[in-house]
């Protein structure tokens, strides 16, 4: 038997933990709160209502708004009663991200719980096994086997707790990758960024899951293209680069065929990461809104990997020149909220990046500044003349002396600069 519900109007400072809000004295809008209606899961949520507003409607049982109601004796507040209902379920996040890209980016924590250093054990054990099952599935699907989406799930679950510690690990690691076969780690990091993005979205580690299952999965298709045509060193022909687009519709084929029911999300995402949105893409010639959500997503993360990655007929774009490419397909190819955003999660000079100052000195990111991201800490490791520190130094370009006039700052970030380059290994610093 459902337990009658009452809507009792209450002070903030008689807020608790666990206390389903109901309604506000304000528009929500006007607030950080997601939805119209949540339980009061964090201190962090309770410190935000009492410092916005000065009452709130809160959903409790006839018992407790009895008790309530008696300590408002003095003033009293008014209580409505309300026939048993449902207890309100939150939006589908992907539903709302969809309106708005940026609805959720607020109510990320802007710094993690875990630093590199001590989440790198973490990640590179969660990337390691992630790393064997996708050898082990593609391996299956070219030989005609099945495609276990449950040993996929399973390797992303650990990949996004360990994004939810910290952000960067994961992206760190995914630029030392070893060389294994493009197929194979672009798929592994394409998931990684995937998972990344979703992150600064904003999503839930379920969504998280979802996201970076069908990220993983996006070149299964290729696995029925002829080897010689994934490993041409030159340009594909007409011929071939029709055949080459058929992956995508491919692999959306074998996930409908698989014996595991699969989210249909994830199937988009498989079917239509390559539509872009002026409908230049391929396979249906999608456009805008027409595209999945997730899809429009798994465009971006798919196009930024590639960049990056030395294949066999381009060589790899440094993460600078990667943004700055998808930034001037924003609006045509990609959408532009999306496109801002992922610039902010994975960085302009990702952590790890070797950099160069307009001093002359050498350095390697460090930490990430969120939402000033040409602005992150670095580790000093060359001088001026190029000769390495006596002592290695860390400098946050957004609260260091010399940048304390933001109008006028006298320290920024003149070039990423290429792997290797002056010999230095920033791992042999930074981890």
């Amino acid at each position: 038997m459902a337990l009658l519900k009452k809507r009792v109007e209450v002070p903030v400072h008689q807020l608790r933990l666990g206390q389903y809000v109901y309604g506000l004295d304000r528009d929500w809008s006007e607030t950080p709160f997601l939805f119209q209606g949540f339980e009061i899961e964090t201190q962090e949520e309770l410190t935000q209502l009492r410092q916005l507003c000065n009452t709130v409607v809160i959903e409790v049982t006839s018992e407790e708004a009895d008790k309530i109601l008696t300590l408002q004796r003095a003033a009293p507040v008014r209580a409505v009663i309300k026939a048993p209902t449902e207890v309100l379920r939150r939006p589908d996040p992907l539903r709302l991200l969809a309106i708005d890209a940026k609805a959720l980016v607020e109510s990320v924590p802007l710094r993690d719980d875990a630093s590199v250093r001590s989440e790198i054990g973490h990640a590179r054990e969660a990337m390691d096994g992630a790393r064997e099952v996708v050898l082990d599935i593609f391996s299956q699907l070219k030989n005609g086997g099945g495609l276990d989406t449950k040993a996929v799930i399973s390797a992303v679950d650990s990949m996004v707790s360990s994004v939810f510690r910290n952000r960067d690990a994961m992206g760190w690691l995914a630029r030392m990758r070893s060389k294994d076969d493009y197929l194979y780690s672009h798929s592994l990091s394409t998931s990684v960024w995937a998972v990344t993005f979703g992150r600064h979205l904003g999503l839930d580690k379920d969504t998280l899951k979802l996201l970076g299952t069908g990220a993983m999965l996006l070149d299964v298709g290729k696995t029925r293209m002829p080897d010689h045509l994934l490993r041409k060193p030159e340009s594909l022909n007409a011929t071939e680069w029709k055949l080459l687009r058929l992956h995508a519709r491919y692999g959306a084929q074998m996930l409908r065929r698989s014996d595991e029911e699969l989210d249909p999300r994830i199937i988009e995402m498989v079917e239509f990461h390559h539509e872009r949105m002026d409908g230049m893409g391929y396979s249906s010639g999608l456009t805008g809104d027409q595209i999945p959500f997730l899809a429009r997503i798994a465009g971006i993360v798919d196009s930024y990997d590639a960049m990056i990655t030395q294949r066999a007929y381009a060589g790899a774009k440094t993460a600078y020149q990667a943004v700055t490419e998808l930034t001037s397909l924003a609006g045509t190819a990609f959408q532009p909220e999306l496109v801002e955003l992922f610039v902010q999660a994975v960085g302009v000079f990702p952590t790890g990046t070797l950099v160069e100052l307009n001093t002359g000195e050498v350095g390697v990111v460090v930490t990430q500044n969120r939402y000033r991201r040409l602005k992150p800490e670095i580790m000093l490791i060359l001088d001026a003349d190029k000769q390495v520190r006596e002592e290695f130094s860390i400098v946050d370009l957004f609260s260091c002396e010399e940048n304390s006039d933001m109008s006028n700052p006298k320290l920024w970030i003149t070039d990423a600069l290429e792997q290797g380059a002056y010999g230095i290994d920033p791992a042999e610093y930074f981890l």
